[in-house]
């Protein structure tokens, strides 16, 4: 359970209980969590109305303390939005690894600056995206539906399949009519795409992933012990009952339950109380790696280019499960059958 810190009253005292609860997160997500944390509190801290961003970083504190207390869906939120799988940072790796190249020459800038003027309209967003790299791991993704990825790839992704040709009273569409749709496909595509990982992320995530990498990004930090106040005396404290009184039993019990505990970090008084919470787990060497690092690893990809075709390639993170060997014990199972379980018949 998280140890019961004093509520934070001031914006302040809350912007400090977010970056202590950053420093208990694994060495893989801690930088990205610490630095959104200091950017959001640059970026709120002169707002006329400032409860709604309280109110929600409330909310993110208690997130963080679920995730560091062993909560391994959010801790693997958080991965996710350290590694470019879901929030910001994928929006800033999908624009920085399928943005198009600069023209190398310029016999190629004149050859896009007349292709630009031959469809008789200016540049728009769309030019400055790579379509060949985002349809190339559009393609890969649509045919990884059934692994558990945070984002779920539509299955047409070809615009020729699924643009239209002619309107209702079937004639072609106008050149702007087209180019919006054209937009509009690439929006929707944009918006469930997971984007490439760069070639130095993508190795070390690997390596964490098989378990080759050093000991240190395995290790969570112990958390420290609360400092309690001498100035505080028992007449300060707030009786128990009181609540019980102004508020009714069900919010009072809410707190404790198995779903909210890891939350809010009630305990049960009774020790046949509700049970431990649901979805908490002790955050080990062995589990880091297979229930978060492996995950993280299916859902990032690579980009190559072919030198010979120009075609891109992508690759998947694959988290091959490695089955233990049988002890001497259970080989007297296994024998008279070959690996693939088919009895072997004698020369006789």
């Amino acid at each position: 359970m998280p140890l019961q810190i004093s509520h934070p009253n001031t914006p302040l005292h809350l912007y400090r209980h977010l970056l202590r609860e950053a420093t208990y997160l694994p060495p893989l997500c801690r930088p990205w969590i610490t630095y959104r944390i200091q950017a959001r509190f640059r970026d709120c801290r002169h707002q006329e109305h400032p409860k709604p961003y309280i109110k929600d970083a409330h909310h993110h504190l208690r997130y963080l303390r679920s995730a560091n207390t062993g909560h391994v869906q959010r801790m693997l939120r958080l991965c996710y939005l350290a590694m470019g799988r879901a929030g910001k940072r994928r929006r800033l790796l999908g624009a920085a690894e399928l943005a198009s190249l600069p023209p190398s020459s310029s016999a190629e800038l004149d050859e896009r600056t007349k292709v630009v003027a031959g469809k008789r309209r200016g540049p728009d967003w769309l030019d400055n995206w790579s379509v060949e790299k985002v349809q190339a791991i559009a393609f890969s993704q649509s045919g990884k539906q059934g692994k558990s990825l945070p984002y779920q790839m539509r299955k047409s992704v070809d615009p020729l399949r699924v643009l239209p040709k002619e309107n209702c009273f079937g004639r072609p569409l106008s050149e702007k009519l087209a180019r919006n749709k054209l937009k509009k496909h690439w929006v929707s595509v944009l918006q469930q795409l997971l984007p490439p990982l760069p070639r130095g992320e993508w190795d070390q995530l690997g390596a964490m992933t098989r378990g080759e990498a050093d000991a240190q990004h395995y290790e969570l930090p112990m958390r420290r012990s609360v400092a309690q106040s001498p100035s505080i005396g028992s007449d300060t404290i707030r009786p128990a009952w009181i609540g019980f009184v102004t508020k009714s039993v069900r919010s009072m019990e809410r707190r404790n339950s198995r779903k909210m505990k890891s939350l809010s970090g009630g305990e049960d008084e009774d020790p046949r109380g509700h049970g431990r919470p649901i979805g908490v787990r002790v955050l080990g060497r062995r589990r880091l790696r297979r229930s978060i690092y492996g995950r993280l690893w299916e859902a990032s990809p690579i980009m190559d280019k072919n030198p010979r075709s120009g075609k891109w390639s992508v690759t998947w993170g694959d988290n091959e499960k490695i089955i233990s060997r049988p002890g001497k014990k259970d080989l007297q199972f296994f024998q008279g059958v070959d690996k693939a379980g088919i009895p072997i018949r004698s020369a006789s």
